[in-house]
């Protein structure tokens, strides 16, 4: 008889990670440690968000670094292409399609890997891409016209060189450009202090990872990288994601929460290897259970490309705009496990999952991220200010044995409008004392 999962297989044998954002927005100084599932708690507008932000920007910059750069310059060559008409008007082809433009650039980035080689000289591999670009729309040519016409190096080489400098360049050109595009996008251009000058700094370190952002002026001054892990990192903030991807089939921008998500959501289904299919299975059966009792039903893609909710007990479809709020980070994750996208060394960054949820969800959503650390090896941060939710991952943590892999730090004001982390781990009364502390103003 097969058997599916070995349940007393646990994988916190997982990497210590140690996240330091020093003069990041409100921020003066955080450190926090992730090693399993880890907690920041306190009131609203105390920088909360920021850390999780400031750590996903960092990661997301560097982590797969060979594939964002190549999406980088894919980008560069087809805006070159597409703003070659009148290169091309000039050289006699007036009467060829726009469309032949776009052509060329998809034929050059099915071959960025090659071209991103330095070392060797791609010209004939270009001249037949020309060629064949040009072929498809054989009917465009005139009469007179003959190949030999056409691709010229004269008119090849000036073309050539530009997607050789594109493909070749500085690869921290590109990510810089990454990582400002992220903190344009996340924290709207207002990464940089809020109150002074000082430089802003992200610095993360593991044992087989170490990244460096120093930012002024919401500008990159200085990177540093040293990446060992392709796992995804997934940002889900206090607003919902599944709304605001609703909202476009494929959101602008590309260096965003809403975008990363997007795309794994979206993403083709392609046959996985043994090892894959094999850990995603497993995967989806740690999980399975409290999904269903939740959800009773799943994300699909229709063929529009929308994504809509499988209502599973009424067997039809569903608007995402129907779908009860509470269920929606459910169904995020759900989908990420099923996809194989959240997996062993995957980071999950979660602003107060406890929005929307019943109590009892709290204890539902809380065991998942514990068994999705102890049985997959995702690590977790979560913003709480829900000592509702914060107690029952404690609990969780300590029913299933890994109560140690728990950290829980709480904001306090470092100077007026600036704050830090205090960590709490080892008196973890602390917070509920700062939670419950409204209650005293009642009568």
């Amino acid at each position: 008889m097969m058997k599916l999962l070995n349940w007393t297989t646990m994988y916190t044998e997982g990497i210590k990670m140690q996240i330091n954002v020093k003069n990041v927005a409100k921020i003066l100084d955080a450190e926090v440690v992730l090693d399993g599932v880890s907690v920041i708690a306190g009131y609203n507008n105390m920088g909360k968000s920021t850390i999780l932000k400031a750590a996903y920007i960092v990661l997301n910059t560097f982590r797969n670094l060979n594939h964002k750069v190549s999406i980088v310059r894919k980008q560069s060559i087809e805006s070159y292409f597409t703003q070659l008409e009148s290169y091309f008007d000039n050289s006699g082809y007036v009467r060829f399609p726009r469309e032949l433009l776009y052509t060329i650039a998809d034929h050059v980035n099915d071959y960025i890997g090659v071209f991103m080689n330095s070392e060797k000289d791609n010209y004939d591999l270009f001249h037949m891409i020309i060629s064949d670009s040009f072929e498809e729309y054989k009917e465009f040519w005139p009469n007179d016209m003959k190949s030999d016409q056409i691709y010229t190096d004269q008119f090849l080489m000036p073309m050539y060189t530009k997607v050789k400098e594109i493909c070749t360049r500085d690869k921290e050109s590109d990510l810089k450009y990454i990582g400002e595009m992220y903190i344009r996008n996340i924290f709207k251009g207002q990464m940089s202090s809020l109150h002074r000058t000082s430089l802003a700094k992200v610095t993360i370190d593991s044992e087989k990872e170490h990244y460096l952002m120093s930012v002024r002026e919401n500008k990159i001054s200085e990177m540093e990288y040293s990446v060992n892990s392709e796992a995804d990192v997934f940002y889900l903030p206090a607003y919902n994601l599944l709304d605001a991807i609703d909202r476009s089939v494929l959101p602008r921008k590309i260096y965003s929460p809403e975008y990363d998500i997007r795309s794994a959501l979206s993403a083709e289904k392609q046959e996985p290897t043994l090892e894959e299919y094999q850990e995603t299975e497993d995967n989806v059966a740690i999980i399975r259970n409290i999904l269903e009792e939740v959800l009773q039903g799943k994300l699909e893609r229709r063929p529009s490309g929308s994504i809509f909710f499988r209502d599973e007990s009424l067997n039809d479809w569903v608007s995402i705009a129907n779908v009860a709020s509470g269920m929606k980070n459910f169904l995020i994750i759900q989908t990420l496990v099923e996809r194989g996208k959240l997996k062993r060394n995957s980071i999950l960054l979660i602003d107060e999952p406890e929005t929307n949820l019943h109590p009892e969800w709290h204890l539902k959503f809380a065991e998942i991220l514990v068994l999705m650390y102890k049985h997959m090896g995702v690590r977790s941060i979560v913003n709480s200010h829900s000592p509702y939710f914060i107690r029952a991952l404690e609990v969780k943590m300590a029913d299933h044995g890994i109560k140690e892999k728990g950290h829980y730090y709480v904001m306090e004001e470092a100077e007026r409008n600036l704050f830090r982390v205090q960590d709490v781990t080892a008196e973890t009364d602390k917070i509920y004392e700062l939670l419950y502390k409204p209650l005293e103003y009642l009568p």
